[in-house]
């Protein structure tokens, strides 16, 4: 009889001695949560682990969560060189090296003659990792340079892919994809579940609470379900320490985020028959409350949460003259990257930005808009 794909984890897990944890670059809180809960799960299964994510900067509302200093932002040091000598016939009397002119330079003083070259050998450790697991990540390419400066191992190591995304590419040898969940907290919950209740901990159900609840913004969404909302009074009853998550998601905003929060819904608009909802912010507004155009993903999930039945979110902002960044946030079913792609966006399927320069605020707005739209008849 074949394993399921639960078995198959577990037993990949126990033959493994190393883990990689990696998540797409541009996370959400979910991705976040969820990845560290997992490091908490291998970690009480024994297994050493390392968690990357490509340009990684921690949300600083998401540093409460344990472990979550441990995420690196590049992937190093996956394979040793080994230089093998010969030494039956010669011993060392001293070794020594130093690197000049970007040349590392190894010393050898043999104890009777020179080394016979047919006894020097070099090879290549194996990769430092045996096993990875990516979390929240549809595709191998959307972990930007952690792939694509390390195909090779990602092409000899088996994957397990965990994930709720409809676009998610089953990619891994092990693929733990489920496109009813809310959240991958919630696949990782199940996870746990099934392979041995007793390995939660408040930690670990601390962690997939966060995800689930950043992904659901607090579970205002549309797409929370009797099962989520289960899933989550079972992790309060665990250990799950709501109040601060709230506290840390929730309660720390400052006024000047909330008064950056109120210009974008004092001008949000919509077409709500393509279920599209969009709004600006002038390079003035930044300037008066002293942030940055860093705190956006914030504003997008305020107007997620305002707007539930919206299904692609734009916000327009002004960070110079004539030159306007975009964000646009779209639901499962839509690719925030396809619908606009005519401006060479960057990110994921469902948070994608661009720039658009030489035009003013309002210019850009209309232009990407009216190409939005056109391209939205297809679906509606």
């Amino acid at each position: 009889m074949s394993l399921t794909p639960v078995q198959q984890i577990f037993e990949a897990i126990k033959k493994s001695n190393h883990i990689l944890i990696a998540f797409r670059k541009n996370p959400n809180g979910d991705t976040i949560a969820s990845a560290l809960a997992l490091v908490l799960l291998l970690k009480k299964m024994n297994k050493p682990t390392d968690i990357i994510s490509d340009g990684f900067a921690l949300p600083k509302n998401l540093d409460f969560l344990p472990e979550a200093k441990r995420i690196t932002s590049a992937l190093t040091n996956l394979k040793k060189i080994i230089i093998s000598l010969d030494l039956k016939e010669n011993k060392i009397n001293d070794f020594s090296y130093d690197v000049k002119e970007d040349k590392l330079n190894i010393f050898i003083t043999p104890e009777n003659s020179l080394f016979d070259q047919k006894k020097i050998n070099i090879t290549n450790s194996d990769f430092k990792y045996d096993l990875i697991f990516t979390v929240d990540t549809y595709d191998l390419e959307s972990l930007g340079r952690i792939y694509d400066q390390n195909a090779e191992f990602f092409l000899h190591m088996p994957i397990i892919n965990l994930d709720h995304s409809a676009d998610n590419e089953h990619f891994g040898q092990i693929n733990l994809v489920d496109i009813t969940a809310t959240s991958t907290a919630e696949i990782i919950f199940n996870l746990i579940e099934s392979l041995d209740a007793k390995l939660m901990d408040e930690d670990i159900a601390t962690c997939l609470l966060t995800g689930m609840i950043t992904k659901t913004k607090s579970f205002k969404t549309n797409q929370v379900t009797p099962k989520s909302l289960g899933i989550a009074s079972q992790l309060i009853s665990l250990g799950a320490k709501r109040e601060t998550i709230i506290q840390n998601l929730y309660r720390t905003r400052s006024l000047a985020t909330l008064k950056i929060w109120g210009k974008v819904l004092a001008r949000m608009k919509n077409d709500s028959g393509k279920k599209l909802v969009w709004s600006l912010l002038e390079k003035r507004d930044f300037d008066e409350v002293g942030l940055t155009p860093d705190s956006l993903p914030d504003v997008i999930g305020e107007l997620i949460a305002n707007a539930p039945e919206a299904e692609i979110i734009i916000l327009f902002f002004e960070t110079a003259p004539n030159q306007i960044g975009c964000l646009i946030h779209t639901a499962k079913n839509h690719d925030a990257l396809g619908i606009v792609k005519p401006f060479g966006p960057d990110g994921t399927r469902n948070l994608a930005r661009f720039k658009i320069e030489g035009k003013s605020l309002l210019e850009a707005q209309n232009e990407v808009i009216t190409k939005v739209k056109e391209r939205l008849e297809n679906i509606f």
